[in-house]
């Protein structure tokens, strides 16, 4: 099987609930899915435990002067897509903001957290 030789990274598109936003700086993301966790006892390691655990979407946007970024601050219900340039989609589906809201006035940026127990990852 020869590698693949196309765009791996760089570009990202991002909507919110169906809004466009910018991406300006790194996306990161984690599928949501079980999460082990090793048993120890006082005399050996004994197993795990396996419980469900959220994924998250975390973005650097843009700030623009038609929205107020600070609508995001405890949000809910908030359904994001990201398209990667490998052509990879990560779909957040029913999520929660986190963190909070901080913009940076000298490059017009902030940081979204979103997390949800329905973070998948789409390959082409």
């Amino acid at each position: 099987m020869a590698a693949y030789r196309g765009p791996l990274a760089g570009l990202a598109t991002f909507t919110v609930n169906g809004v466009a936003w910018n991406v300006v700086g790194e996306a990161q993301w984690q599928a949501s899915g079980n999460v082990n966790e090793t048993l120890k006892g006082q005399s050996a390691v004994e197993g795990f435990s396996t419980m469900p655990g959220q994924g998250f979407l975390q973005l650097t946007l843009r700030d623009r002067p038609d929205a107020k970024a600070s609508d995001f601050q405890g949000a809910s219900g908030l359904d994001g897509v990201l398209e990667q340039a490998n052509g990879k989609v990560i779909t957040v589906v029913d999520g929660w903001q986190t963190e909070n809201i901080n913009v940076n006035t000298q490059e017009g940026t902030f940081e979204l957290h979103i997390e949800s127990d329905t973070v998948t990852e789409d390959t082409v």
